[in-house]
């Protein structure tokens, strides 16, 4: 196991040829679960489109009549590309997105896989980076970080804020210490044989964080896990109060099931939290107000240093206060909100440590 994930670059498989003259970089299979009732993402796809290099192979996957219609649509605005629309049935996998993969998988090339989640603004200056990227590292995963457009109302930029800053910093850290076992699930990639070998995308059927569990599996099998350099920009989260507070706790609860050492320290991280607690017990400290003032104005650089939208005072304020809210249920025996679907946490299980 550990051997092929050892290979090297280019012994995995024979590639389609076609077009290679005029594009360097090796075709890719691309997989492009649409998400059924996602709005505003006709721009997206066809930026997309334009990105696509001779010999690459799109793969979309759309059960709804208006998704599928949509595709269909593209296919036919795209004619000299390679797009693809497989029919789609019902599989027994509670991940929705991985039942798409799995039954598009044996309309897929043998060698390198690209997942772009339906929300990804995966232009040609993102994609170029990121392919010449994974190549160079000769990784057998690799994935990209994420940023937000910005584009939403207040309870979509919390949402983005938060996600970002719990996303950005533990990259950052794991990059640097080269202990990186996930991939981020908007955009991640693998050898397609490499994951054949495991068993391909049916081992994620039935997990909710199918990218880090993804990772995990690569890197336990001896293969390299990386990430890029290139953000991908994905569309605003959905402005609402619910869908905001059922987010946060999914996401919390999945950094739970995947990593309970991990969750256990992040109250470390909730410093803007503790000194509001410290200002709300004596509010007429002035050193309190500093501190306060102090780790907000940490928290504010740090949303602004990264790439993508403005991050606004007042979400990035407030979704640091609300962390700990939902890090504290993420620890509870609760049912998370997914796909339309209440699941139970026992569900919430990493695959199989023998895959």
């Amino acid at each position: 196991m550990r051997r092929w994930l050892g290979q090297a670059e280019g012994t995995e498989g024979t590639p389609r040829t076609e077009g290679t003259a005029t594009c360097p970089l090796e075709p890719v299979t691309f997989f492009r679960p649409i998400k059924s009732g996602e709005c505003g993402i006709e721009g997206g796809l066809r930026l997309f489109l334009e990105a696509i290099k001779p010999g690459d192979r799109v793969l979309f996957g759309a059960s709804g009549e208006r998704e599928r219609a949509l595709c269909a649509g593209l296919a036919a605005e795209f004619p000299g590309l390679d797009i693809q629309c497989p029919p789609l049935a019902d599989v027994p996998a509670l991940n929705p997105k991985v039942a798409k993969l799995i039954q598009m998988e044996r309309f897929a090339e043998p060698g390198r896989w690209v997942v772009l989640d339906s929300d990804a603004r995966a232009d040609r200056k993102f994609l170029s980076a990121f392919r010449a990227e994974w190549e160079a590292s000769g990784a057998a995963a690799f994935s990209a970080p994420y940023v937000f457009d910005g584009a939403g109302g207040f309870f979509s930029r919390l949402d983005a804020v938060s996600t970002e800053l719990s996303l950005w910093p533990g990259v950052a850290l794991l990059r640097a210490t080269g202990r990186l076992d996930f991939l981020a699930g908007a955009c991640m990639a693998v050898r397609g044989p490499d994951l054949l070998a495991l068993g391909g995308w049916k081992i994620l059927a039935d997990v909710l964080a199918d990218d880090h569990e993804l990772g995990a599996a690569i890197a336990r099998a001896g293969g390299a896990v990386g990430i890029s350099r290139a953000a991908v920009t994905l569309a605003a989260p959905y402005d609402i109060a619910r869908d905001w507070a059922l987010h946060q706790h999914r996401t919390f609860a999945t950094f739970r099931v995947c990593n309970p050492a991990g969750s256990l320290g992040m109250p470390l991280a909730f410093g803007l939290a503790a000194s509001f607690l410290l200002l709300l017990a004596h509010p007429r400290s002035p050193s309190r107000w500093l501190l306060h003032a102090g780790v907000l104005a940490a928290r504010v650089s740090a949303a602004r240093s990264l790439p993508g939208a403005k991050k606004d005072l007042c979400a990035t304020w407030m979704s640091g206060l609300l962390e700990p809210i939902f890090w504290g249920l993420g620890w509870l025996p609760l049912p998370v909100r997914w796909a339309g679907r209440w699941i139970t946490p026992k569900k919430l299980r990493p695959i199989s440590r023998n895959h």
